[in-house]
């Protein structure tokens, strides 16, 4: 079965619960942190997302009543990578991407059991565990003092649906 990983779907806005939040405002004090507004509902719109979100996702997550401007989302988040909280990644769309680390190695030890297609007109990720792709099980040489954690193969191409589209004479 092949599923896709929705990389660019925007999850949808609601109130964060009160326990993320009050997860958020732990994290910040276990770091000795300053625990303000802001920082509290970044943190907490990290904690609560399945997929790392980009700057537009969390801005779109944060309360419609909260007074974070798009600059202090940016310099949050920075900051929350400089703490060692959150990773910021570049998508194959060159946005980045914030998510906490513990979900991004959560993620990387699930995915490290198999490859992924990855659609060059669309922009989707589609998990490949059962297409009969192997991940690599032998890690490639590299130079004397490097060490590779892990391997990951990433098949890059045209998806079923766009080479459908394209088929019928539509760009996608």
């Amino acid at each position: 079965m092949t599923r896709t990983t929705p990389h660019l779907a925007a999850q949808a806005a609601g109130p964060l619960p009160d326990a993320t939040l009050e997860a958020a405002q732990a994290r910040l004090r276990q770091l000795g942190a300053r625990v303000t507004q802001p920082r509290v509902a970044i943190l907490a719109c990290l904690i609560d997302a399945e997929d790392p979100l980009t700057h537009q996702a969390v801005i779109d997550r944060l309360p419609a009543d909260g007074d974070v401007d798009r600059v202090t989302v940016y310099r949050v988040l920075d900051w929350l990578v400089e703490q060692g909280l959150a990773q910021k990644r570049a998508g194959h769309d060159r946005v980045f991407r914030f998510t906490l680390v513990e979900h991004e190695a959560a993620r990387a030890e699930v995915h490290r059991q198999h490859s992924h297609f990855h659609c060059t007109r669309c922009d989707r990720t589609f998990c490949l565990e059962a297409a009969g792709v192997p991940a690599p099980s032998v890690a490639p040489k590299v130079p004397r003092g490097f060490a590779v954690e892990h391997v990951e193969l990433t098949v890059n191409g045209v998806c079923a649906e766009c080479g459908r589209t394209r088929g019928a004479g539509g760009a996608h």
